[in-house]
C-alpha cells in the first residue's frame, strides 16, 4: 500500500508535467485524468478540425489546444481540481447571487492561474 502513496502526488503537486499545447500529448493526459471527457475532447477536435479548414484558418485548433490545454493545467494538480469541483458544485447550489458570484470569482482565478501556467510553459 505504501508504493501506491509513493507514486501518488498529493495536493499541490503536479501529477505530471505540463504537456505540450498539440493535439497527441493534451489527448493522453485528458485520458489520465478523466477518461469520459475523452470523448468530449475527441468531439471538439473534430469540430475543430472541420471548422479549420471550411475557414482555410488556424484559428479553431489553436483556440481547442488552448481550451485543453487549460483543462490539464486545472486537473493535473489535485487540490486544485478539488477545490475546483467544489467551487462549481458551490455555484450550482448557491441560496443568493452573491454566493454564486463568490465562488465564481474563484473559478475564475484558478482559470487565469491555469492559463498563466499554459502561456509559461
Amino acid at each position: 500500500m505504501s508504493g501506491q502513496a509513493a507514486e501518488r502526488p498529493h495536493g499541490d503537486e503536479p501529477l505530471f508535467p505540463l504537456p505540450p499545447m498539440s493535439e497527441a500529448p493534451l489527448r493522453a493526459a485528458v485520458r489520465r485524468l478523466d477518461p469520459a471527457e475523452a470523448v468530449r475532447y475527441e468531439q471538439e477536435f473534430h469540430a475543430a478540425w472541420e471548422e479549420a479548414l471550411l475557414t482555410d484558418s488556424t484559428v479553431p485548433m489553436h483556440t481547442f489546444l488552448q481550451r485543453w490545454a487549460v483543462f490539464v493545467a486545472l486537473r493535473r494538480i489535485p487540490a486544485r481540481a478539488t477545490r475546483l469541483h467544489a467551487l462549481e458544485r458551490a455555484v450550482g447550489s448557491a441560496q443568493t447571487k452573491e454566493d454564486a458570484r463568490a465562488a465564481a470569482i474563484e473559478i475564475a482565478r484558478l482559470l487565469d492561474q491555469a492559463a498563466k501556467e499554459v502561456a509559461a510553459a
